[in-house]
C-alpha cells in the first residue's frame, strides 16, 4: 500500500474527515424524544372560529417536575402563556385564566412527543367554546 508523499495532504485529509465527523448530524431529527419542550405547529379548530394555524412553544418550568409553559397559547401572542401539567402521557390545563378567559383542557401526548391532541374549553363568563388543537413537530 502506498502512503502519501506529501505529509500536508495526509494532514489535510485527516482534518477534513475529523471536521465531517464533528459536524455530521448522526440523528437528523432534532426533536428531543424524551421531552415535551420545543416548538410545535398548531392546527386549531372550532365550530365558532374555523381552522387556524400558528406556532406554540413549550418550555419546562424550572424546579417543577411536571409543569410546563405553553407560549402563544390560543394564538394570543408570544408573551402570553399558560401553565400545563404533564402526567402519564397526558397534557392538562386546569382552571387557567388568560386574557380574561378561563381555560380547561387535556389531551394525549403521542408519537414519542411528536404530537399532542389537546381538547380545551374557553369560558368568558357568558359563552363556553370548544377547541381542538393538534400540536405537531
Amino acid at each position: 500500500m502506498k502512503g502519501f508523499k506529501n505529509p500536508m495532504t495526509a494532514s489535510f485529509l485527516l482534518f477534513l474527515m475529523a471536521l465531517f465527523l464533528i459536524t455530521c448530524d448522526r440523528n437528523s431529527d432534532s426533536i428531543d424524544p424524551t421531552g415535551l419542550t420545543g416548538v410545535y405547529t398548531c392546527q386549531e379548530s372550532s365550530v365558532h372560529s374555523g381552522v387556524r394555524k400558528y406556532f406554540i412553544e413549550i418550555d419546562k418550568v424550572k424546579d417543577a417536575e411536571d409543569l410546563y409553559i405553553i407560549s402563544n397559547f390560543h394564538n394570543l401572542g408570544e408573551n402570553d402563556f399558560i401553565y400545563a401539567g404533564y402526567i402519564r402521557d397526558t397534557l392538562w390545563i386546569d382552571n387557567q385564566i388568560l386574557g380574561g378567559v378561563k381555560i380547561d383542557g387535556e389531551g394525549p401526548v403521542e408519537g414519542n412527543f411528536r404530537s399532542i391532541f389537546l381538547y380545551y374549553e374557553t369560558d368568558d363568563g357568558v359563552t363556553v367554546l370548544d377547541f381542538y388543537a393538534n400540536y405537531t413537530r
